[in-house]
């Protein structure tokens, strides 16, 4: 196999970007680079850039990655984009998203769980808000329609709460402006026109307003 190519990298100038036979293999530090040999126009031993590749390489992109997720619960999207960030090969990568999903590091459907019950507990949103979120986020719709219909979503009860609290009391409206305020602002959280209806007809009926 025939070293091709060394490139510095931009991003990080203490790794040097490999090329094998023309195509991209790895990145390393110089003292790698060094170590093991590697010089343009040199012939290398499958068995050492397999060793690289599936040894070295992986065993840092493993690392990145559980260091990324150590202190915070991430998609597989994110992961992947954080590999891909630190230039690891598309074979690593997968080979490291493989390895997380194995053991439960990376799970999607755990992570939307999670993320729409700390959403609702904390500040909550419209299923509708969430879900683009989520998206957002990499999460395909098949698995947020799925575990949004086991969440215990209220989003007439929530609107109404949402309601309670930005009015401080003072209800109704004093005017349309401040009506308009406060319904642009449920809009905002994704709440459909007939959710935000109920939940100032509700309010109407709990502290006194127009019929």
């Amino acid at each position: 196999m025939l070293v091709t190519a060394i490139t510095q990298q931009k991003k990080d100038e203490t790794k040097y970007n490999i090329f094998i036979d023309d195509a991209y293999a790895f990145a390393l530090p110089m003292q790698d680079i060094l170590y093991f040999k590697l010089k343009e126009g040199r012939e290398v031993p499958e068995e050492t850039i397999e060793y690289i590749q599936n040894s070295l390489i992986y065993i840092k992109a493993q690392d990145l990655a559980l260091h990324y997720i150590g202190y915070k619960m991430r998609t597989v999207k994110e992961i992947r984009m954080k590999l891909e960030e630190k230039e690891f090969s598309e074979e690593v990568i997968e080979k490291v998203i493989a390895f997380l999903e194995k053991y439960g590091y990376a799970d999607d459907r755990e992570y939307c769980r999670k993320y729409i019950k700390e959403k609702l507990r904390m500040k909550p949103k419209s299923g509708y808000a969430l879900k683009i979120e989520l998206r957002q986020r990499g999460i395909s719709s098949r698995i947020i329609d799925e575990v949004m219909a086991e969440a215990e979503m209220d989003e007439e009860g929530d609107a109404f709460r949402w309601l309670e609290k930005k009015s401080r009391g003072n209800w109704p409206p004093a005017d349309e402006k401040q009506k308009k305020k406060l319904y642009d602002f449920l809009l905002r959280k994704g709440y459909s026109y007939d959710v935000i209806g109920e939940a100032f007809r509700q309010m109407n009926e709990e502290y006194g307003g127009e019929d």
